[in-house]
Formats: structure tokens, sequence, C-alpha cells
């Protein structure tokens, strides 16, 4: 009995060395490359205006609309239009998809920030891993394009109270 037993350990002992945990790495090659920028610089800080807790004073409500230009240059000229994705992925993104206010200290009460699809924020984009979002075309024969995005304060969650507000996202392009 005990020679059995050892055997059966002795058996298992190598199936453990040969489970090894796994990565997988993906990426994409592209056709086309263009150089991104926001208002112009590769990384931005898009500034809202000042606004009022009370124009925030309800939930839902938005206030302090600010459009932003993702640009493209030094794009492949296409031989036809060449639809491009913006895909935004946000930092502490709220149950509703606005980005989360990460303040570090003094923050805004019940205050996020929303972006908008448009500059003049019509179709508001709720955010939800990485959200792609149309609207910038590369022309045919065109080196460059932009897009105006827009981004805006929304309270959530009831009246708003003073403070900073701050909050972060990444983006990509998809060209497809």
């Amino acid at each position: 009995m005990k020679l059995h037993s050892l055997l059966l350990v002795a058996g298992l002992a190598p199936a453990a060395v040969f489970a090894a945990p796994t990565v997988t790495f993906q990426g994409e090659v592209s056709a086309q490359t263009c150089q991104a920028m926001i208002n112009g610089e590769t990384n931005s800080t898009v500034l809202l205006p000042t606004v009022s807790a009370g124009e925030l004073a309800a939930a839902g409500a938005t206030a302090g609309l600010t459009p932003f230009t993702i640009s493209l240059t030094g794009c492949q000229a296409p031989a036809a239009p060449l639809n491009v994705n913006t895909k935004f992925l946000g930092h502490s993104v709220t149950a509703a998809g606005n980005l989360g206010n990460v303040a570090a200290s003094d923050a805004a009460p019940n205050v996020q920030i929303q972006l908008t699809a448009d500059a003049g924020g019509t179709t508001p984009v709720v955010l939800n891993g990485v959200t792609a979002v149309p609207g910038l075309v590369l022309d045919t024969g065109a080196t460059s394009a932009s897009y105006q995005f827009g981004a805006r304060y929304v309270s959530e969650g009831g009246s708003a109270g003073a403070g900073a507000v701050t909050a972060v996202a990444e983006y990509s392009l998809e060209y497809l």
C-alpha cells in the first residue's frame, strides 16, 4: 500500500511542472498610419470653463460644453474616403458611461465629465470599455483631416457641489 501511494504522488508531480501560464500578444499592421493630435498637441489638456454649481443642480444637467479637435497629419492619401473611428478608453468610468471625477483633492461632488460625439453636444458618448466613435474621415487624396468632439460637465446623483473636476481618457484611432 505504501508503494502504491508513493507512485501516485510521483505520477502527479510532473503534471504540475507542465502547467505554465500563457500570455497572448495582439497587434495590427495597417496600410494607413497618421500622427494624431488633440487641439494641435500630442498630449493635451482640454480646459472646460468654470461654471456655477447651480447650473448642475439636477441629476443629468450638463454645462460648459467645450469642443476639442482630433486632427490627423502625415497620412498616406487614400484612393477612396477612409472612415476613422476614434476609440476612447475612460479611466474611472461611471455606471452612466461618463468619465469619473478623479480630482486629487477638493473634488466637486456629483460632477463628472461627459464626452460628446459632436462639438454641438447633441450626441453623448456612453463609455463602456474601449468605445469607438465615428466621425473622422480622411478624404480621397488628402493627407490630413480633423473632427470636433465635445466635453462637458454632467451632474450624476443629485445636486452638484463646488470643487475641482479632473477626468482622464485614452484614445486611439481605428482606420476602417
